[in-house]
């Protein structure tokens, strides 16, 4: 058993100023907003890529990544910055793939079939959302040309240096904290539940859901505490499925999210309450987070969480049922689901999910 993590993570209000300490040539990547106040603590050796995605789901694309990667090549950085959300960091870590690895086809990287990276440069991860987990976590995920959602998952993805700093998520949307919070709180969840059992990654994942309720709607109306408690629980919950992993509300999310045009966190907060009907009799486990969060039912309390944030109940839009499930069972993230489930099962959870 072992527990995966960054070299070194820094949390807490202005932890963003041992961007300071860097030495040798910084690019930073970032989204079209240029986060101003990183640049205090960076010295004139430095390279911005303002990114654009070309993806409308939220998710980065693969032309995003290669635009990325032939900046990288150009600026040839020893440290990558990627400051941002979770299309900006995922963007950044697999444009340093292609940095570090010139000649790799979109094949090998969807195969997880990355040789080597930290020869030429190594990471930063500044998250700027709360949800995604992406600067902490060893995953990356990009959308090809028909929408499709790939999870990318090696160590080598992980940061060196992740910071976690709750000035950089004050200024985030009442919609983005919802949706971020909603994704992390998935990730808690479904990392505590998995098949793998690691007491480390467990128990992290266990407070983070207790840590996510309480903190949730007062971060989605502003207050300033909770927005970085939240952003805290976003980084256990990613240190969680790291190392536990994600299963069946994952494995779906991926196909339908790119699918229909979901927001990935809104389509997680949707699937949730299903997932936990879906695979509740194969673990006691989500009788625990019920009894810490103090609830009867934990699927009812995350229906009332999302009708509170006016988040749908159902996806019933949803078509070729049959077809979706096959390849949701065909997504690696089954392998660490609570239990093994059937095709059958797996379409009536969709039937659920579509309202039926």
């Amino acid at each position: 058993m072992n527990f995966l993590t960054p070299r070194d993570v820094y949390f807490g209000w202005n932890s963003a100023s041992v961007i300071s300490r860097l030495k040798g040539k910084i690019a930073v990547i970032t989204g079209k907003r240029v986060w101003k106040n990183v640049y205090e603590f960076l010295d004139i050796n430095v390279e911005v890529y303002a990114m654009e995605r070309k993806g409308t789901n939220g998710e980065p694309r693969q032309e995003d990544v290669d635009s990325v990667g032939e900046f990288l090549k150009e600026a040839k950085p020893e440290w990558i910055v990627a400051v941002g959300g979770g299309s900006v960091i995922d963007s950044a870590k697999l444009g340093w793939v292609k940095y570090e690895n010139p000649t790799i086809t979109w094949e090998q990287i969807y195969a997880r079939d990355i040789p080597v990276l930290r020869e030429k440069a190594r990471f930063v991860a500044v998250e700027t959302t709360s949800g995604t987990g992406t600067g902490i976590s060893a995953a990356a995920v990009v959308a090809d040309d028909k929408e499709i959602k790939h999870g990318i998952v090696s160590p080598l993805l992980i940061p060196d240096i992740s910071i976690y700093d709750p000035n950089f998520v004050l200024s985030m949307p009442k919609s983005v904290a919802i949706f971020s919070g909603m994704d992390a709180l998935t990730h808690a969840v479904e990392s505590y539940v998995s098949n793998v059992d690691n007491i480390v990654a467990d128990t992290i994942s266990f407070k983070a859901i207790q840590v996510i309720f309480e903190n949730i709607k007062s971060s989605a109306m502003g207050v300033e505490e909770s927005r970085g408690l939240m952003h805290y629980a976003s980084m256990m919950a990613a240190m969680g499925f790291t190392n536990s992993r994600l299963g069946l509300c994952h494995a779906a999310a991926h196909k339908i999210g790119g699918r229909y045009g979901i927001e990935h966190g809104k389509v997680n907060a949707i699937l949730l309450p299903h997932f936990i009907r879906a695979t509740e009799k194969y673990t006691e486990r989500f009788n625990d987070i019920a009894r810490m969060l103090g609830v009867e039912d934990l699927a009812h309390a995350v229906d009332e969480l999302n009708r509170y944030f006016d988040i749908p109940q159902h996806i019933p839009e949803l078509k070729s049922l049959e077809t979706l499930a096959e390849e949701i069972m065909a997504d690696p993230l089954m392998n660490y689901n609570p239990g093994k489930m059937s095709r059958e099962e797996v379409i009536e959870f969709l039937e659920a999910v579509r309202g039926d």
